[in-house]
């Protein structure tokens, strides 16, 4: 059984940047968000992870990849982000209020595709069938804000209707760990591997980006 699991945001990807839903769709990394997993990677590479799981997503994989482990890594579509049908690939930076409650409501499902209760309930089942129980001590989790959110609404006995309390930045640093029989939430969101808590300004400046 493992004992301490590591979850892991992706870094930014395009539709962070460009401000559109994802969901299933495969936006890749930036610039950015391939740099944000390298400095991630000098952080966990003292690590002792016996394996990995990953949502099968690409920017979920390149994000993994960039971290460079030797460990065995398993991809999986229950890790993916909540469905969001035919909103996926549209922005929601300029919304009129329409589209917010798709962000904010984790009962609203968008037109073929899902909520937040149903992304949970996948997302639990697979947690509780492959990583709870992994055989390695210390395992990793690569996946994405509303996944890795939803579970632990449900390990901490969270309402949904809070899960916006917990936030995720890219490539945020989460760790649970198992303690006198129950999971407890040892780290959330740490970006202090990358000096603030977002470093585009920095990624800027080095780059000489405006």
């Amino acid at each position: 059984m493992a004992k301490t699991i590591i979850m892991v945001r992706h870094g930014e990807s395009e539709s962070n940047e460009k401000k559109y839903f994802a969901g299933w769709y495969d936006s890749p990394l930036t610039p950015l968000g391939q740099e944000q997993a390298q400095v991630l990677r000098k952080r966990i590479s003292h690590e002792k992870i016996g394996r990995a799981y990953c949502s099968d997503l690409l920017r979920a994989r390149q994000t993994l990849q960039a971290l460079s482990l030797k460990c065995p890594a398993e991809y999986a579509t229950e890790l993916r982000e909540k469905n969001y049908g035919s909103l996926e690939g549209v922005s929601w930076a300029a919304d009129d209020g329409t589209l917010a409650p798709h962000h904010f409501d984790p009962l609203i499902r968008a037109p073929g595709g899902e909520n937040v209760e149903e992304m949970q309930s996948r997302v639990v089942e697979y947690f509780e069938r492959k990583i709870l129980c992994a055989k390695e001590d210390e395992v990793l989790v690569v996946a994405h804000h509303g996944p890795l959110v939803a579970f632990t609404c449900h390990l901490l006995g969270m309402p949904l209707m809070k899960e916006r309390a917990l936030r995720l930045g890219n490539c945020g640093l989460s760790i649970l760990k198992f303690d006198d029989g129950m999971w407890r939430l040892s780290l959330w969101n740490s970006l202090s591997h990358a000096g603030l808590e977002n470093f585009s300004p920095l990624y800027k400046e080095k780059h000489g980006a405006p």
